[in-house]
């Protein structure tokens, strides 16, 4: 062919170049999980050699990235940003095989140290090309004075109509020390075709994207390896995960790829300890309530924890030896240092969450109180109250307020599904199977998962003996939507009510026979065991509460009412306030004495003992059959389990 003889002739040399950036900025967003999107596809071609650049569904761009892990980066592949492209030539005559090379080149106003990029080269289904590799460890190839020098990260040919599908990755190495400077790095990617060994230069095309960076309102802050993620409510919203039922937030990234997570909101209201002992952990005789409650009863609720969680964390209940609340921002020493699978924020993570904005405007900060890890002095233990500050001298052991479970996760646990978002979160591969519609039974689900029960949202409580609890997610309410407040009973002893001033004649009289007929039959009627319990949550359920054994196996208590609406116990799981902060808020009953007074949870999220004769909010809680299947829905809030028989 005329053409083909033309090629012979002119030693044909190609090159296509896209900018690839990576940008470093203190006060940056989360890159890992979120893209900026910035041209769409485009193909260069030239003498039927052709080179096809693809915009998918992830950016060419990362933009404000933070140092991660090759285990991380390679177990999460896809969360972090892409460049996908094809290099292919339309030329039939195998004679005329196109060599090309793909090369990196940096750019000259770069002020992060390229010995901190890792490249990475697969195809388009991720089996490895070359790499991950530090970028200033590829070779250097020098072209002709009217081409371009780079960094050769691939040589192929494409002989005929072969072509070759490509996917670039880069990232930032774990090694890098971030500071309060912004940092910057760029680099074009060529491909540079030729049919000769000269490779002199006859056809070239460039086409370079314009910088991309995305606005900032938050800051990654690197800290001894460690990533804290910090910021703002209104601009964190990229680190949602949901696992056994729970939505949880990613807090920190460690060095060795584990990410610490917190629960999204309190999931209990409990003491810290009833003594004055401000140990977390001293023995297994004299740990705090927290650390039990944590590492028996939560731990029992999370699904597959010994392949998802790092089971023995490390973590610091080191005492702040704080002189005032100012002290939050102090740096811990590792002097008391916890081994155990749960554990909660200590008071310098959650000042690091907010550290470069304010306390009121943490994305952490709940709106109720919720307690931190360790203590303030030999009296307190941290905690946050409601405007989201962190004190530390006010809160006495036996305050009970809500607990927000914390964990590792493992290093390589994919995290997949959503996209980080709080209404599409993360999901974790190896957490329970998807329901089997119409077959898949209620009982085998996890505490957490929400339920559609008479056009109600409710929370799975716990499973016990194939009998599943769920408590109801917001108050009774009126036909004009209004929160119901009644009296707890006769006495601070749950069944003695007779009229309907009363929550507990009410709930199994009245509001029991306005459910729909379908769903009264779903209900088993139960024992409830309602100790007095003090600040001890175990006494609510056992006989013996010194048990270091989860409330599931201890020898139950003889105080008990069979009926079949109850109210949720003191330390029972989503016995708190499941609202959006104390405003949104009302005070409820729990259904277990105090001692002659009752369990409540006020809108602040803080548990306290009063009067039965008080007037409260109620949220029911309810025993459903052994036999109650899933016929729809995937169990988060905003798509519950329908449930028939």
């Amino acid at each position: 062919m005329e053409e083909d003889k033309k090629l012979k002739k002119k030693k044909l040399t190609i090159i296509f170049s896209i900018l690839f950036m990576i940008i470093i900025l203190l006060g940056s967003t989360y890159a890992f999980f979120t893209y900026s999107k910035s041209v769409s596809a485009f193909t260069l071609t030239s003498n039927r050699i052709k080179a096809e650049f693809i915009e998918g569904t992830n950016s060419i761009n990362i933009t404000n990235a933070y140092p991660i892990s090759d285990e991380f980066a390679l177990a999460n592949l896809d969360k972090l940003s892409y460049l996908d492209f094809t290099v292919s030539s339309e030329i039939s005559n195998e004679d005329q095989a196109i060599t090309y090379e793909i090369y990196l080149t940096e750019d000259t106003n770069n002020t992060l140290d390229s010995n901190y990029i890792k490249v990475y080269l697969t195809d388009d289904s991720n089996n490895k090309i070359t790499g991950p590799t530090i970028y200033n460890s590829l070779d250097y190839t020098s072209y002709p004075s009217d081409a371009t020098t780079g960094k050769l990260i691939y040589k192929g040919n494409n002989p005929g109509t072969k072509s070759k599908n490509f996917r670039l990755y880069a990232w930032i190495d774990k090694d890098y020390e971030q500071n309060s400077v912004s940092q910057v790095f760029k680099f074009n990617v060529n491909i540079y075709a030729y049919n000769d060994s000269n490779k002199s230069l006859k056809y070239a095309f460039n086409n370079s994207l314009q910088e991309h960076t995305t606005e900032s309102c938050l800051t990654n802050i690197v800290e001894d390896g460690i990533t804290y993620i910090s910021g703002t409510k209104d601009c964190i919203n990229f680190n949602y995960v949901w696992y056994s039922g729970k939505l949880w937030r990613i807090t920190a990234i460690y060095p060795d790829g584990t990410m610490k997570m917190i629960t999204d909101d309190q999931v209990a209201v409990i003491a810290y300890h009833g003594t004055n002992d401000v140990n977390f952990y001293n023995d297994i005789e004299n740990s705090s309530y927290m650390y039990q409650w944590l590492n028996e009863d939560f731990l029992d609720t999370l699904y597959n924890y010994e392949n998802i969680i790092v089971t023995d964390s490390r973590w610091n209940a080191t005492n702040s030896n704080a002189s005032s609340t100012d002290e939050i921002s102090t740096k811990l020493s590792e002097t008391t240092m916890v081994t155990a699978p749960v554990g909660l924020l200590n008071s310098y993570e959650y000042y690091m969450s907010y550290k470069n904005t304010s306390y009121s405007n943490a994305y952490l900060n709940i709106g109720y109180f919720w307690w931190l890890l360790n203590p303030y002095d030999t009296s307190h233990i941290w905690s946050v109250f409601t405007s989201g500050d962190g004190n530390g001298g006010y809160n006495y052991l036996n305050d009970s307020y809500g607990c927000r479970p914390s964990i590792n996760l493992k290093s390589g646990i994919q995290l997949s599904g959503g996209s980080g978002t709080k209404a599409d979160p993360y999901t974790i591969s190896g957490d329970r199977e998807k329901i089997t519609v119409g077959t898949t039974l209620l009982n085998t689900r996890s505490s957490g998962e929400y339920v559609k029960f008479n056009n109600e949202l409710y929370r799975i409580v716990s499973i016990e003996n194939d009998i599943t609890k769920i408590n109801k997610n917001d108050y009774v309410r009126d036909t004009s939507n209004n929160v119901l407040t009644k009296q707890f009973s006769t006495s601070a002893t749950y069944g003695g009510g007779t009229t309907d001033d009363c929550w507990d004649y009410y709930l199994n009289n009245t509001w029991y026979s306005s459910l729909d007929t379908s769903y009264q039959n779903m209900i088993v009627e139960s024992t409830y065991y309602i100790g007095t319990s003090g600040y001890n949550y175990k006494n609510a359920i056992c006989a013996t509460a010194d048990n270091i054994v989860t409330t599931k196996d201890c020898e139950k208590t003889t105080s008990t009412w069979v009926g079949k609406i109850g109210l949720p116990r003191y330390g029972e799981m989503f016995a708190s306030q499941q609202g959006s902060g104390r405003l949104s808020s009302s005070r409820m009953w729990l259904m277990n004495p105090y001692d002659t007074s009752i369990w409540e949870v006020d809108n602040y999220g803080y548990g306290d003992d009063v009067l039965f004769s008080g007037t409260f909010a109620a949220r029911p809680s309810i025993n459903l059959k052994s036999n109650i299947k899933i016929t729809g829905g995937n169990g988060t809030k905003d798509n519950p389990f329908e449930i028939s028989e």
